[in-house]
């Protein structure tokens, strides 16, 4: 196992323990205060405990090297996995919706407010010394598995926010109200995350291309790599899990010799890569005017 892949690994673990302590802690303080808000938060740790899972078996699966059967590698594994992880996560969240409404419309009560208080501080602090844990990794290693990873637990964040925030309005007014509006909330934030990933890895498995933005700034470089490249033309590209393919022609003017259009292409190829360490880079060369 390479050092990426073991620190991936390191780091989804440290996210699976997280979160399944946290939604025992709060799958507890919800039956003990019968907040409808706390148990919405456990249901979301519990949540992150499965896709985590996933995530730290797509990891490790699509780091294997390419083989005969996979010659662009098993980088798809991580799109599988976000393709799963939005289905379950919308599925739970439409779970909390009808569950929430329900209570609504039956009527229900919170009490011992002061717990769930405690324990969604405590989740807030615990949740953000994780995520600033994956940011750091993040900015190591480009990987859209753990970009999925603090995505949905950044937004562990803000939803303990509002479950905090719904308690303070609880205790405050005493109207059962605020525990059921922000358990609704948190599951139509929930609900959109999940089409935001769905939506991303669709494309991913699709093999939707880069951005124009993302385009212009490569063949810019490109361009601006060596005087006798004046033109690209049959550009390719596009992402699959943590890697970029790259795939263009480039037209050079004046090469007349087959070395040193060799030489002119590998040193771009190579600069690329430097630029764009996750990349997997191919240049084709062509005589200027012709494509």
């Amino acid at each position: 196992m390479d050092e990426k892949v073991k620190t991936t690994s390191n780091i989804l673990k440290l996210s699976i323990g997280t979160a399944a302590f946290l939604a025992l802690a709060k799958f507890s303080t919800g039956f003990v205060t019968h907040s409808m808000a706390v148990m919405t938060s456990a249901l979301d740790s519990a949540m992150d405990v499965a896709v985590s899972s996933v995530n730290l078996v797509a990891a490790r699966q699509a780091a294997k090297p390419p083989d005969e059967c996979h010659a662009y590698g098993h980088g798809k594994i991580e799109s599988l996995a976000g393709l799963f992880q939005s289905l379950f996560i919308g599925l739970s969240g439409l779970f909390l919706v009808v569950e929430s409404l329900r209570r609504w419309f039956a009527g229900t009560y919170v009490k011992s407010v002061s717990v769930g208080l405690g324990v969604m501080i405590f989740s807030i602090a615990v949740t953000a010394l994780l995520v600033w844990r994956l940011r750091t990794i993040l900015r190591q290693q480009k990987s859209m598995i753990l970009a999925a990873e603090q995505l949905h637990y950044g937004m562990d964040i803000l939803t303990n926010g509002g479950v905090l925030l719904a308690l303070v309005l609880v205790h405050i007014t005493h109207w059962v109200f605020w525990d059921l509006l922000v358990s609704i909330s948190v599951a139509v934030y929930i609900l959109w995350s999940s089409f935001q990933i769905l939506r991303e890895s669709i494309n991913e498995l699709l093999d939707r291309s880069l951005s124009s933005v993302s385009r212009s700034e490569i063949q810019n470089f490109a361009l601006s790599y060596h005087p006798a490249i004046v033109g690209i033309h049959n550009f390719r590209g596009h992402r699959v899990g943590g890697k970029l393919f790259l795939d263009f022609h480039i037209e050079l003017r004046g090469e007349k010799y087959f070395r040193h259009a060799h030489t002119v292409s590998e040193g771009l190829i190579q600069e690329l890569k430097q630029r764009y360490p996750e990349a997997d880079v191919t240049v084709h060369y062509d005589p200027e005017g012709e494509e």
